[in-house]
């Protein structure tokens, strides 16, 4: 008989740096393996490109210079992109907001059990079952949860190695191919 597991997240605050770190991930999710894949191929095509003009282009004067000189920078600036420029954005929006929207903090606590999550703060209770969840995403950060539009998620700072382990168990157990990890350690 298997031993019945529930894992209770006592009462923690959501801070701006995790409300940052949620709308990274938030913002990773949409992009997709397959999107930055394809920005770092245009990136590296183009530096490619550069230094072969460079290297066989007839001509050379200064106006060649500069433009594959630009083109390169542009390149890298591709290549990079995604990796450093948009969690760069984003995480400066999402301060910003934070810190003006969310003037009173509610203390949150959260549930997880083999039925489901259920969130609760003192603006009120919110049960999750995992037949309602449409994904979930894994970062080095936070744990995103997925249904019906509405993402939730959840601080990986608040959870022990023991809970946090437990919360993974759960996850991939039941939702399989739609439990996503990216960059977790």
């Amino acid at each position: 008989m298997e031993r019945f597991e529930k894992y209770t997240l006592e009462s923690y605050l959501i801070t701006g740096q995790d409300y940052a770190d949620f709308q990274v991930a938030v913002s990773r999710m949409e992009i997709g393996k397959r999107k930055a894949l394809l920005f770092r191929l245009v990136g590296m095509a183009m530096i490619l490109f550069s230094l072969l003009g460079r290297l066989y282009f007839v001509y050379r004067n200064s106006y060649n210079s500069m433009v594959f000189f630009i083109l390169t920078c542009l390149g890298v600036g591709i290549c990079l992109y995604y990796d450093y420029g948009i969690p760069y954005i984003v995480r400066r929006r999402a301060k910003r907001y934070f810190n003006t929207k969310f003037k009173k903090l509610v203390a949150n606590a959260v549930e997880i059990d083999g039925a489901g999550i259920r969130f609760i703060s003192e603006m009120g209770n919110a049960r999750i079952s995992y037949q309602q969840l449409r994904r979930a995403y894994e970062d080095k950060r936070v744990i995103l949860l997925e249904e019906n539009g509405e993402i939730r998620f959840l601080p990986k700072r608040v959870l022990t190695m023991d809970e946090y382990q437990g919360v993974r168990r759960f996850l991939k157990r039941a939702l399989r191919e739609n439990y996503v990890q990216e960059g977790v350690c």
